[in-house]
Order: C-alpha cells, then sequence, then structure tokens
C-alpha cells in the first residue's frame, strides 16, 4: 500500500489549489466518497458525525449531504476555522440537517463518523476530544474514521486514546502510522480524491508554507545564522547570496571572502558582515580560519564567485568535514559528501557534466544516491532529488538566465535549510526563487537583474505563506 506523510499531504493540498484543483473540490470528493463507504455497507439508519473545528469535520459536513436514505445528526466538537470547512457547514445548516453543540447525552446510532481530528494530532488529546473518543468507543455502533483515527499520530502510528475504528477512510494515500496501528484502524479504504499522480512531484507554494519558519517569541539568531564562503574573481557573487540569505529569513549572515576583495564585498551593501581570509584566493590554508566560523552558524554556502581557484574544490572537501549542512554552488560542487553533513548541491547542467557526467534525469538521481546528498539542478525546469524522491520546479522565465540568479538560489537554499531538512528546503527555495522570478517579469519584462530578484523575494514569500 502506497503511502504519504502528513506533511507530504498537507504540501500537496495546498499545491493542488496552486495548480487549478480547489480544496473546496477536494473536500467534495472526500465527503462523498466517505458517504459512498457507508452506503455501501448500510441501506438506511441514524449515523452521528463527529466533526472537528478542521477540514476532517469539513469532509464530515459533505459526507451528511450525500447520506440521503439515513438519518443523520452533526455534533460540533469546535466551530469550524477553515474556509472551506465553514462553506460547508453553512451548507448543512441551510439543508436543515441537525447540528449540535458538544457531546450527545448518550450515542444511539447505527454508524458514527469520526471527523473530529485528522493529520495534525499531536500529543495527548484535550477536551472535548478525549471525552468523545471513550463515548464512541463505548458505543456499539460501526465506527468509521475520516483520514485518521482522532487521536492517532498520522505517521508514526503513535497514539494513547484513539477512536477504536472498524474502517478508516483515508484519501488519495494511506498515511503511514495507519499500517502501524490497524489495531485502532480497522479496515483501511483508501479513496481517491481526484488528485493527479504527477501533482505529487510539482514544487509550488506549499513547499514554501512547509519550509519557512517564524516565531513570535524568538530571539536574534534563532531563524538560521548563515555563513557564506566564496568569492575571488567574482566579488558580486558572494554578496547576492548573502543578501538572499537575509531576504529569505535568516537573521545572521556572515561572508567569507579573500582579504584582497573583502572592502569591495563590504561596499555592496550595509546589512553584510563580511570576513576577510588571508590571501588573494581561499585555500586549504585558510581552512582553520573558516572552522571557527562554521561553529558559530548552522549552515554553510559556498562556491560562488571564487573563479579559477585550483584549490577551492580540495578546501571545500575538508571543510565538509566540519560543517552539520551546507550548500554548495559554482566552484563549490564536489564529488564526495561526508555522511555526517546534510548537503545540497545547485549545479546547471554544465556544472553537473564537469562534476558527475551527463545531466540527465536518471544520473541525477543515481548521483543524489550515492553522494547520500540533495541535488537541485537547475534549468527551465528545476529537477530536485534525495536519490529517492524526485520533485520538478516550473516557476522561474527566461529572464532568470541574468547573471547571479543562481547565487540568489544558493542563498534562499541557506536561509530555509537552517530549520528543514536538505530536501524540502531545496523543493522550497526553487519554488519561491522562481516565483520572485515571474514578479520581476511582471515588473521589468525579461530584463531585470539578480538585485531585483532579491528585492522580490519578501514578496515571494508572503505570497507562499499566504496562499
Amino acid at each position: 500500500m502506497e503511502v504519504i506523510s502528513s506533511r507530504g499531504m498537507q504540501i500537496l493540498d495546498t499545491n493542488c489549489e496552486y495548480y487549478g484543483l480547489s480544496r473546496l473540490q477536494l473536500m467534495e470528493n472526500a465527503g462523498k466518497a466517505l458517504a459512498d463507504e457507508v452506503s455501501k455497507r448500510f441501506e438506511s439508519g441514524k449515523v452521528l458525525i463527529f466533526a472537528g473545528s478542521g477540514n476532517n469535520g469539513g469532509d464530515g459536513y459533505v459526507a451528511a449531504r450525500h447520506l440521503k436514505n439515513f438519518r443523520v445528526e452533526v455534533y460540533l466538537m469546535g466551530q469550524p476555522k477553515t474556509e472551506i470547512a465553514r462553506k460547508n457547514f453553512e451548507i448543512c445548516r441551510i439543508s436543515e440537517i441537525p447540528i449540535k453543540d458538544g457531546l450527545p447525552d448518550k450515542v444511539e446510532a447505527d454508524v458514527i463518523i469520526d471527523g473530529m481530528l485528522g493529520t495534525g494530532v499531536k500529543g495527548k488529546l484535550r477536551e472535548p476530544y478525549a471525552s468523545a473518543v471513550e463515548m464512541i468507543n463505548h458505543s456499539d455502533a460501526f465506527k468509521i474514521a475520516v483520514d485518521v483515527p482522532t487521536g492517532l499520530n498520522p505517521d508514526t502510528g503513535d497514539y494513547s486514546e484513539a477512536v477504536r475504528a472498524d474502517m478508516t477512510v483515508t484519501f488519495h494515500k494511506a498515511k503511514p502510522g495507519l499500517l502501524k496501528a490497524r489495531e485502532v484502524c480497522g479496515e483501511i479504504v483508501v479513496k481517491d480524491i481526484g488528485i493527479p499522480e504527477s501533482f505529487e512531484r510539482l514544487c509550488g507554494p506549499g513547499d514554501v508554507q512547509s519550509s519557512y519558519r517564524r516565531k513570535e517569541d524568538a530571539h536574534k539568531g534563532e531563524h538560521g545564522r548563515v555563513l557564506v564562503v566564496g568569492g575571488g574573481d567574482y566579488t558580486g557573487a558572494p554578496a547576492l547570496a548573502s543578501l538572499a540569505a537575509y531576504y529569505s529569513g535568516a537573521d545572521i549572515v556572515t561572508t567569507v571572502v579573500p582579504e584582497t576583495i573583502k572592502p569591495i564585498v563590504a561596499a555592496y551593501s550595509p546589512n553584510l558582515i563580511v570576513r576577510g581570509v588571508r590571501g588573494e584566493a581561499i585555500t586549504l590554508k585558510n581552512l582553520e580560519e573558516v572552522e571557527k566560523l562554521i561553529e558559530k552558524h548552522d549552515v554553510v554556502v559556498a562556491g560562488m564567485g571564487v573563479g579559477e581557484n585550483g584549490e577551492f574544490g580540495a578546501f571545500v572537501v575538508e571543510m565538509l568535514k566540519s560543517c552539520k549542512k551546507a550548500v554548495l554552488d559554482a566552484q563549490g560542487i564536489v564529488k564526495d559528501i561526508p555522511e555526517t553533513c546534510e548537503c545540497v548541491l545547485t549545479p546547471h547542467k554544465g556544472e553537473f557534466r564537469k562534476v558527475f557526467g551527463e545531466p540527465g534525469p536518471d544520473n541525477v538521481v543515481k548521483v543524489a544516491e550515492r553522494i547520500r546528498g540533495v541535488i537541485l539542478l537547475k534549468g527551465k525546469e528545476d529537477l530536485i532529488t534525495d536519490g529517492r524522491k524526485v520533485k520538478v520546479n516550473r516557476s522561474g522565465n527566461a529572464g532568470m538566465t541574468v547573471g547571479g540568479t543562481g547565487d540568489v538560489l544558493a542563498g534562499v537554499c541557506g536561509a530555509l535549510l537552517c530549520n528543514d531538512d536538505a530536501f524540502h528546503a531545496a523543493c522550497a527555495a526553487a519554488f519561491v526563487n522562481g516565483y520572485a522570478g515571474n514578479i520581476c517579469f511582471e515588473k521589468f519584462g525579461y530584463n531585470y537583474t539578480a538585485v531585483d530578484l532579491i528585492k522580490a523575494l519578501p514578496k515571494a514569500f508572503s505570497y507562499c505563506i499566504e496562499f
């Protein structure tokens, strides 16, 4: 049985909306599928629907409309919070389906539908859900859980108290926790709700929503500390990557460049914290200096603007032994990644070919699996893979062939990697970077620069987060 994590399903749900398959339509399909499963097993009878405040409750409201041969009552465990759940709640109310607040005095029913808590549940149940679970479990009715039994962790299968369902109707694909806790799931029925399989492979705003982190009570540095290591023949590249990391939410960004170009790089912006290391190029002789800085940062972004420097590859290989997380671009892309470093490589096809061979999709996947890293292969369509999962990003436009946009992408990826895993950070970075490019295109046509792209990032992030 194929599975999808709760996080993966949440990302997919949002991306479906972006690509034209609305969440309202998906809820309608899910609720109808749920009602169909009831009708397969019962010709008539009394159905109690316990509806939570989220979209599981919304699925229950839809099911109530479709159960025409049944006496249906809906019990609210909380007022609907999402727009699509509220819409279906209002339809139920107008259609005079009995809706009551709180728990029933006693449970007398042929069928109970548990539409209380879905894939977002974590930890011990609070009231009124704990009492509802106890009441449902003491009933002799046939119990159907919507997507996931209330109280069950959808990914791990852990639970303290959970609805003990006779059947769980889940949508699109099973959640992994269902297969680990069949004793509370009963029969597992997977219903197709119309999501094309290809949509799982498309990046979208859901990826950005899932990766971006911001805490209201955080202190400086908690949203990420990025160390950018690069520069040499080109002075603008490390500055672009550093500014992009700032504009993508990192709290602190330190830029390490050869001492000889430090004044030039620092002059790009007063936001930059620039550290110069000895010499005209970064080589192994600078390793100890850089390692001390690595200790104070969450992610290293390396390789932009190095130019002709035959020793930089050897420097990166040694540097990665001290890194927990890294983004490698341009001259920073190397063949071997230590197991101790979670890494994203961001080559274009020419850079990939130079290091790994032909950049066909199959070979990119094989290389990612071999190096145990994530490859974000830049192109008209970006390919992102960790050797097992593969996604494609289609945001962006031909204006992004201008120099510096790859440096911007590396900085975005570095900022997101501070608080997420490499695969999810790379998918989110690819989409939001391309979407910023689309914002630039609307304003400038194809004639914009990497600086314009950086300035569009906040708007691109806001669009994704609020989508």
